[in-house]
């Protein structure tokens, strides 16, 4: 069960964001355990024997010990991960690339407080060789090896595999934010596609052609220079294991 904690000095903006994140995963029939802080003292004390996986906190107070505090918890736990807002005068420090990943909310609005809760609990769930995505009642996990392309259509996007097509709601962006870290190079080819390049077996100017015969389309110069870019540098970095690529 992953562990929720939330750290907030007031009870009516604690109660707040524990019920809407609650209320949230109840909806998707989803179980996570939740522990509620009032300031840094009441987490530290209990990062020893119960370190959160998700943390939501405020920064816009900041006077180092909470950031002392979620330091040590990172510590504890390595995928832990930060969920804060903060004033729009405040400059976050260099060290803060200790605590990565780290979300900058803009506020704790019911909108802002469900993107990311579920954003942060789908990173959770993942590793470097696998993609989560809900579809009611439940998260599935496929290796993101076996995925050949997404393909978007507003906040719907498609997730076609070797074994699986299925649709989950997600906007194609978050998608590819989350792919970044994985053991699989996914390349943007359209503001509606994004492929892997493991699947590609050709390409032109204007379309993809995939190793099963499919056939996507490039949308824009930028893009089809990005995927140009990257499979030369994938010949040149790979001698007597270069792929042969089909331009035409």
């Amino acid at each position: 069960m992953i562990n929720f904690a939330f750290c907030y000095e007031h009870d009516e903006q604690l109660d707040f964001v524990k019920n809407e994140i609650l209320k949230y995963f109840r909806q998707r029939e989803v179980e996570i355990a939740v522990m509620c802080y009032h300031n840094a003292y009441e987490l530290q004390r209990c990062i020893d024997c119960n370190c959160p996986d998700i943390l939501f906190y405020d920064m816009e107070k900041e006077d180092g010990l909470m950031r002392n505090t979620v330091m040590k918890a990172k510590r504890e736990n390595q995928k832990l991960i930060s969920i804060i807002t903060r004033g729009r005068n405040y400059i976050p420090p260099a060290e803060d690339v200790l605590l990565e990943p780290i979300y900058v909310m803009p506020d704790k609005s019911r909108k802002h407080l469900w993107t990311y809760a579920a954003l942060a609990y789908e990173t959770i769930l993942d590793d470097s060789d696998s993609f989560s995505y809900y579809v009611r009642p439940e998260y599935f996990h496929i290796p993101v090896n076996e995925i050949r392309y997404f393909a978007s259509e507003g906040r719907r996007t498609h997730i076609v595999s070797a074994n699986c097509r299925d649709t989950f709601y997600q906007k194609l962006d978050v998608v590819e934010t989350l792919l970044r870290p994985k053991n699989c190079r996914f390349l943007r080819i359209h503001k509606s596609y994004l492929v892997n390049a493991s699947c590609i077996s050709g390409y032109s100017r204007d379309y993809v052609m995939l190793t099963t015969g499919e056939q996507l389309r490039i949308s824009k110069y930028e893009y089809y220079k990005s995927l140009n870019d990257h499979l030369q540098n994938l010949k040149n970095t790979k001698p007597g294991r270069r792929p042969q690529y089909l331009e035409w």
